[in-house]
């Protein structure tokens, strides 16, 4: 922001010293109108007139690339949530799958497997 401050300063003192250094006056004509100036100061104005011109065409610029870029925003935002309902859905489905390919308990018992072995070898 200081550096803004600075150029700025140092442009409005260039400009002044250009008006003082050529005070012969000019006719300006513009459509019906006609006026008479010094030579500094009418070139003193255009200058702020362009400058003031190109800062609210440098706004509708801003404007129009902050509204595309918020547009891909949505659209990565989309494609993260899309993304984050299918990782739900495939750890809800391992989730399910483990439930049902786990052992039961009262079915399987680790003394019954031991009987059966040891009878199995015993034959």
């Amino acid at each position: 922001m200081k550096s803004y401050i600075l150029a700025i300063a140092i442009t409005m003192f260039l400009s002044a010293l250009y008006a003082f250094q050529n005070i012969e006056d000019v006719t300006v004509r513009f459509l019906v109108f006609e006026w008479v100036f010094p030579q500094g100061v009418w070139e003193v104005l255009l200058f702020c007139a362009g400058a003031a011109i190109m800062w609210i065409f440098s706004i509708f610029s801003t404007l129009e690339i902050r509204s595309k870029y918020r547009k891909v925003i949505k659209s990565k935002d989309e494609i993260i949530a899309a993304a984050e309902n299918e990782k739900k859905m495939i750890l809800e489905s391992l989730a399910s799958r483990s439930r049902v390919f786990a052992p039961d308990p009262d079915v399987c018992d680790a003394g019954d497997m031991d009987e059966t072995q040891s009878s199995g070898l015993a034959d």
